[in-house]
């Protein structure tokens, strides 16, 4: 009976082992893949914007004070109506998905630590 119990908690472990490695591992890949998509999206859109000569725009900030409050909110406005808004979104969701994949992997990470400390003991025991 004893070789039973015992055949039945290796299974046990062994099944633990392989979902908690697999969580670590496509939770880490899955931040690394959306933080990446985020970078390479974000420089699409510097890239975008370096070729419409979009922050010429910002040159009026090297005048007088009284120049720079007249055109600010005008030179803003023409700025933003210049972004490529569809990969602003998509770069926006991207940040977002990103945010809340740190804060749920925070939130479980003690779980995931008490889950590799009991594997790592009875493993070797």
């Amino acid at each position: 009976m004893k070789k039973l119990e015992n055949k039945i908690l290796n299974k046990i472990y062994r099944i633990e082992t392989k979902k908690t490695i697999r969580q670590i591992i496509s939770e880490i890949t899955l931040i690394i893949l959306i933080a990446l998509s985020s970078l390479f999206i974000f420089s699409v859109i510097v890239e975008i914007l370096n070729e419409q000569t979009s922050f010429d725009l910002f040159d009026f900030l090297r005048d007088d004070f009284e120049i720079i409050r007249d055109n600010f909110f005008n030179n803003l406005l023409l700025f933003i109506q210049e972004l490529p808004l569809p990969l602003i979104y998509i770069l926006i969701g991207l940040l977002l998905l990103l945010i809340w994949l740190l804060f749920t992997l925070s939130k479980n990470s003690n779980k995931i630590k008490n889950k590799i400390v009991s594997l790592y003991k009875f493993w070797l025991k």
